[in-house]
């Protein structure tokens, strides 16, 4: 176990330093006292102070003949200083070394307004603590009181209390140059901060504030407005991207949402501290800090770390949120509608077909079912058929079509035939059949195949031939609804052009699967075509599947795929097999 002692160091250590004092001063007297690893110390740096007589290290060294107001002038103008901090550090690792102590010595630098800026040396205090208790292995931090002022001292044991879970102890010198004692705080005061750390962790998902870093990638907002429940979000965003779209999801609480200078993390430290000097004190504020910038958020983290918020990350591997004070875990909340996804990312899209599979006229008769697997089986002779089917893909046509031992025809009453060898299937009402035969037959074989991961839960909301269209001045979807209201609606709606239609999508509670199904061949094309398409609705942890009635023997195809991040191919007689594959393996990741 490692052993830290963190202090302030005062005008007593300068004095032991510079050899004005009998003693060794307070922080080399503690750190003979006892073994440690480290020392972590803080010295008060008086902002535009200088050596105005240009005081060297050498008259430092010198001013121990010198008498009492010249002493005293000396030390009025060497304290606080960086040539101050630069003396006493080599004299204490030279004090160390001597008396045969290893032990490492870390400092900080800490600029005050005045000597008495609680404000200031709370961040600095609670700073350097938080960056020990986030080393790795087990350790025992000691928070030495005396050295400093009377606030410092309190601050250092008020500070404690926000690592409710670090094994720490105070210490002080009761007598001036007698060893320090270890001490322990009021009970009332403990049992006060008790209570609070309980009420904090019954309400821990529940925030007054909480403020999202708003960029191109919009699932991190929508995770943290859906595991955490908040009065109100505030988004920081740059003009290039604005937060608008989450109001949808955002149905019992406030929104707001600032726009800053994604690259100047001083704005956006000051802008967040500005909003939060005008709550309530006992406001709880969580910061998610996944989107934006890495400027951005700097600046945020150092704005939480002021007001002694919580800040989380939403780790996209692990589909956890790591709360970053104590890194502790939690797993994300499931996405459960694939319908989230393009109301997130659709931006002047709405979804003017859901593409459910009841939906679908006639899709549980069994001989629908029958024939979709026949045709799986004999797919490489109805390939034969596909360049004659074009024509009638577009509008109702009657047509007759052989190949082989294959005959459909689709009547004027739109009633269909179709004989496969000795098997005879029939049916009516059936105006897009030439669609189906033309590789609508292989999307139906697909989601077939995947129903029963719906079962096992392996995957949620699967959907076939949703669609996306623009919206209207007519539509609610350019009006400022509510995320229920639009689910809602999104089913009525049948207006507008078509802007692109998806064979199959469905989502694991974590992303957005979509999945190409290709009756023939892959095209190089295609597979940028789903790249796009992917990052465009699921963000960059969607994930594409290029579903495929045959084996590739196309080089580059196979290449572009493999070299893809979010593309997989299941192909051939394995193909059941594949896809099963691919989706388990990105569920059991999670």
């Amino acid at each position: 176990m490692k052993k830290y002692l963190m202090t302030w160091y005062g005008i007593t250590d300068l004095k032991a330093s510079l050899e004005l004092e009998q003693s060794t001063g307070p922080v080399l007297g503690a750190l003979l006292t006892e073994d440690y690893d480290e020392v972590v110390i803080l010295g008060f740096t008086q902002v535009g102070k200088s050596n105005e007589d240009n005081l060297s290290n050498t008259q430092a060294s010198e001013i121990k003949d010198a008498d009492l107001i010249v002493v005293r002038r000396f030390i009025n103008q060497f304290s606080n200083t960086e040539e101050a901090h630069t003396h006493f550090l080599v004299w204490l690792k030279k004090q160390l070394k001597d008396m045969g102590k290893n032990i490492k010595v870390s400092f900080n630098s800490v600029k005050l307004i005045h000597l008495n800026d609680t404000e200031g040396i709370y961040e600095a205090a609670t700073q350097s603590l938080d960056l020990v208790a986030h080393k790795e292995g087990e350790k025992l931090v000691t928070l030495y009181l005396s050295p400093g002022t009377p606030v410092m001292a309190f601050v250092w044991a008020f500070a404690a209390l926000t690592h409710p879970n670090l094994k720490k102890r105070l210490i002080a010198a009761s007598q001036y140059g007698k060893p320090p004692e270890e001490i322990v705080l009021p009970n009332n005061w403990m049992e006060w901060h008790g209570k609070q750390i309980k009420a904090c962790e019954v309400n821990s998902s529940r925030y007054d504030v909480i403020f999202h870093l708003f960029g191109d990638q919009r699932i991190p907002s929508l995770l943290g407005i859906n595991q955490f429940h908040s009065k109100k979000h505030i988004f920081l965003n740059s003009k290039k991207f604005p937060a608008d779209i989450m109001k949808q999801f955002i149905t019992k609480a406030d929104f707001d949402q600032i726009s800053v200078d994604p690259y100047d993390p001083e704005e956006v430290r000051s802008t967040i501290l500005n909003i939060t000097s005008k709550m309530a004190g006992n406001s709880k504020v969580g910061f998610n800090l996944t989107g934006g910038t890495k400027l951005m958020y700097a600046g945020a983290l150092a704005a939480c770390r002021k007001i002694n918020a919580t800040p989380f990350y939403f780790d996209s591997r692990s589909h956890q949120v790591v709360n970053l004070n104590d890194f502790t875990r939690e797993d994300t909340k499931l996405i459960e509608s694939v319908e989230t996804f393009f109301m997130l990312n659709g931006d002047e899209l709405f979804i003017s077909k859901p593409g459910y599979w009841d939906d679908i006229a006639d899709i549980r008769n069994p001989d629908r079912e029958r024939l979709t697997n026949e045709l799986w089986k004999i797919r490489s002779k109805l390939t034969g058929l596909y360049r004659s089917l074009v024509k009638y893909n577009d509008s109702f046509q009657p047509f007759q079509l052989n190949h082989k031992d294959i005959f459909v025809e689709l009547s004027r009453d739109r009633s269909v035939k179709i004989s496969i060898g000795a098997k005879f299937f029939e049916f009516q009402e059936w105006e897009d059949f030439a669609k189906y035969l033309s590789g609508g037959w292989f999307e139906e074989y697909v989601f077939m195949k995947l129903q029963p991961l719906i079962a096992s839960s392996l995957i949620m909301d699967m959907r076939m031939g949703l669609e996306v269209a623009f919206k209207s001045s007519s539509q609610p979807g350019n009006k400022a609804v509510s995320f229920e209201q639009l689910k809602l609606q999104v089913r009525k709606q049948t207006e507008g052009e078509k802007y692109q239609e998806l064979d199959i999508v469905f989502t694991d509670g974590r992303r957005l699967y979509i999945v190409e199904c290709k009756s023939g061949n892959i095209k190089t094309d295609q597979i940028m075509q789903l790249q796009n398409i992917v990052r465009f609705y699921g963000g960059v942890e969607g994930e594409g599947i290029l579903a495929s009635c045959f084996l590739s023997s196309n080089k580059v195809v196979d290449k572009k795929i493999k070299d893809s991040t979010n593309i997989k191919k299941a192909s051939g007689e394995n193909l059941i097999y594949e896809l099963n594959q691919i989706i388990k393996s990105g569920v059991l990741s999670r």
